[in-house]
């Protein structure tokens, strides 16, 4: 789990990202940036967000939604989940973004070494 704290550090410390937790599919957090209260808050939301997003794949006919961005009214903040699985686990990268920053290929990048980490702590339990 350390080498998924630190792509969980590094990935906050990143120009246009903010608080970033990595949370099981319940929102329970696996690992957090450093501001523990927003990362808490944040990893509260997932569950509300996901159920949200599950009922508008639905209603679209699109199934489940991988991706889901809320911003702000003044469109200067967001909350940005992506779900992915890592092996038998569901898992979510939720993050606080600045939204005129380009975020997919920093989060593209973080999820594949957090299934990389994820796999590598899996085979040795």
């Amino acid at each position: 789990m350390k080498a998924i704290q630190q792509i969980i550090t590094d990935l906050s410390q990143q120009e246009g990202f903010g608080t970033v937790v990595l949370t099981d599919d319940s929102g329970l957090p696996l690992a957090i940036s450093a501001n523990r209260e927003e990362a808490e808050a944040l990893a509260a939301v997932v569950t509300d967000i996901l159920r949200s997003s599950a009922g508008i794949g639905r209603r679209l006919g699109w199934g489940e939604m991988n991706e889901i961005m809320l911003l702000s009214d003044d469109a200067q903040r967001g909350v940005l989940c992506r779900r992915f699985r890592s092996g038998e686990q569901n898992l979510v990268l939720a993050l606080f973004i600045q939204p005129q920053y380009v975020y997919w290929k920093a989060t593209t990048q973080a999820i594949q070494k957090i299934k990389q980490a994820w796999s590598f702590s899996s085979a040795g339990k």
